[in-house]
């Protein structure tokens, strides 16, 4: 009997791992020292995707993307891959793949479970690619200092969004991943579907997949 058993408990781990990887807490390996090209090469090929294929982005290298657009790199500080505004660390990051929305939390290097269902129609239907990812700046952390007008804050915010879009195009580039930076989302039906406030801005979304 025991031999027979072994074949079925082979089988079940992958679903084992498999059912961790998709609640609602989903909690990434540490990233890698080094991966894919050097940087040289990295921006030598770096181009924005056209065409994607259905091919879904597996879950490491999903982290290390998430990782590398705005991760913490010092612990004992808890400074962030990409430089802020004030260090005012504004810029929140929503991921949307074809089951659920997430929200990355740098802190255990995990994202969180936000909203179920597919909902990236909220975003152009041209490149409906395997993950979404949205850059939200939070310009409510610049309120209070003096630190300038709303105008300001709004456009500090943009700037912030635009370095860490920087890193995602750069780690895609070495890794031989897909992506297309975009400004074309619903904005309005985003904030209601996160229930973000009118401080809390969709800036900028990535298509990331991979090339057909």
């Amino acid at each position: 009997m025991k031999l027979r058993l072994l074949p079925i408990v082979a089988l079940m781990l992958p679903l084992m791992a498999l059912s961790a990887e998709v609640g609602d807490v989903v909690k990434f390996d540490a990233p890698p020292q080094k991966v894919g090209r050097d940087v040289m090469q990295a921006f030598a090929n770096r181009k924005s995707g056209t065409s994607f294929s259905g091919r879904p982005v597996p879950v490491k290298d999903l982290g290390n993307i998430l990782w590398a657009a705005n991760g913490i790199n010092r612990p004992e500080s808890g400074m962030r891959t990409a430089p802020s505004a004030l260090n005012k660390q504004d810029i929140d990051i929503y991921i949307f793949d074809q089951k659920n929305v997430y929200k990355y939390d740098p802190k255990p290097h995990a994202m969180n479970l936000v909203v179920k269902g597919d909902h990236r129609s909220l975003f152009t239907e041209r490149m409906k690619t395997p993950v979404i990812i949205l850059l939200v700046s939070d310009v409510s952390k610049f309120d209070g200092g003096g630190y300038g007008t709303e105008d300001d804050f709004r456009r500090m915010g943009a700037f912030d969004a635009g370095i860490v879009s920087q890193n995602i195009s750069i780690y895609c580039s070495a890794l031989g991943i897909a992506t297309r930076v975009r400004a074309s989302m619903d904005g309005p039906g985003i904030q209601k579907l996160l229930g973000l406030s009118a401080k809390q801005i969709p800036m900028l979304n990535h298509a990331v997949g991979y090339n057909k």
